[in-house]
């Protein structure tokens, strides 16, 4: 099953405006790869960008990563994977080849489901049929008031969620970094982030809340703040601070024992979620599969997780294709606790598929079933996303 061809795929669909601490989102987007072999199979994966521009990685895969797999045999995925990272280390080790490098591999992993007419996460070695998800969302929009808040938190738990994460941390007195934003509406005060996080936590009742500042405080405000979050019944963080600082993180975990720290979804690679983990800097790893170096590199931050007493949640906040790999992946590791089902209105992730991703009542997610990532894509609506 040689390599022949591998075509990159932008896609695009305008959304509402909605910020987090520090971005705006006012369009989704998709980088989708598509890897087609000489028996006339093919793979898709997603490369996850985190909004950097979609022809930065259509260059990377067709001037850097292409030459090196077509050809191949399609199947040798970790030698591929180890051929990718080593040809482009000087420039790709963390970095948006990463990313290219991470969605090639899930396209890989695809194909061998196919080519043997199994999921992935059976080639993996399953651990779960379905995924635990919790319901992202929360976040700062235009005339998005309290109200608006709680209509929001309600429909989820009459969706059948039981936990929940919002979005904190726009607030000019405590984000300096906002400063550097090229939108800098839709701000609140402290206390209205406080006022968020207890309506929240009193519509979800005992469900879990988890909270986000994308990496948008110091340790100081960590310090700071961290015993208020506990008193308003938050349980978990998410990548309070930058990954690099690493003094930062011994220092809050060691002053807010209690607040679970989960990160960090812009890191990549095992080598680096191995610092993270040896550290102790974070109580939940929370890797992304189309940025962290796809379903291979994802599944040894898993183990090497499970080998230090880690929990293990999965960024996911992409396409269809990338969720699929996603729970795929998620169901192939004992140590997952949840993932991550973002809740925003997302055509991307919702009408890329022939047939949605099936729930149970509590709004687990079913591992889809048929080989590779176990999805159809809708051609004709893939092709009207395309930019």
């Amino acid at each position: 099953m040689k390599i022949t061809k591998i075509e990159g795929f932008q896609l695009r669909c305008p959304c509402a405006e909605i910020h987090d601490a520090l971005s705006t989102s006012t369009a989704r987007q998709a980088f989708l790869i598509k890897v087609e072999t000489d028996n006339g199979l093919y793979g898709i994966g997603e490369a996850f960008s985190f909004g950097a521009p979609m022809g930065a990685l259509q260059e990377i895969l067709k001037n850097q990563i292409e030459p090196i797999l077509i050809g191949q045999k399609a199947e040798n995925i970790e030698q591929l994977w180890r051929t990718m990272y080593w040809r482009t280390i000087a420039n790709g080790r963390r970095s948006l080849t990463m990313a290219v490098i991470s969605g090639i591999d899930i396209a890989l992993w695809d194909l061998l489901g196919k080519e043997t007419n199994l999921p992935i996460a059976q080639l993996l070695g399953a651990c779960y049929d379905k995924i635990p998800t919790y319901a992202s969302g929360g976040f700062y929009a235009p005339k998005k008031d309290l109200d608006g808040l709680r209509r929001e938190i309600s429909g989820y738990m009459e969706k059948g969620y039981r936990d929940v994460k919002i979005k904190i941390g726009r607030t000019f007195n405590q984000n300096q970094i906002l400063h550097y934003m090229a939108n800098q509406k839709d701000t609140v005060s402290l206390e209205e982030d406080w006022q968020r996080i207890q309506a929240t936590k009193e519509i979800i009742g005992n469900g879990t809340l988890i909270v986000d500042t994308n990496a948008s405080w110091s340790e100081e405000q960590f310090i700071t703040n961290g015993p208020t979050l506990l008193d308003l019944g938050v349980h978990i963080i998410e990548e309070p601070l930058p990954f690099e600082d690493i003094t930062g993180y011994r220092k809050v975990a060691a002053a807010v024992p209690q607040l679970v720290v989960a990160g960090c979804e812009t890191q990549q690679g095992v080598l680096n979620f191995y610092n993270l983990i040896h550290e102790n800097q974070i109580d939940i790893v929370q890797p992304d599969v189309g940025w962290a170096g796809g379903i291979s590199e994802v599944k040894k931050i898993g183990d090497m997780a499970l080998a230090s007493g880690k929990k293990i949640s999965l960024h996911c906040f992409g396409s269809a294709v990338l969720f699929a790999a996603s729970l795929q992946v998620a169901a192939a590791m004992s140590n997952t606790i949840a993932m991550e089902s973002e809740e925003n209105p997302n055509p991307l992730k919702s009408s890329l598929t022939k047939s949605p991703f099936l729930t149970n009542s509590a709004m687990d997610f079913y591992v889809p079933e048929g080989p590779g990532l176990g999805i159809e894509i809708n051609e004709d609506q893939l092709m009207q996303f395309i930019c």
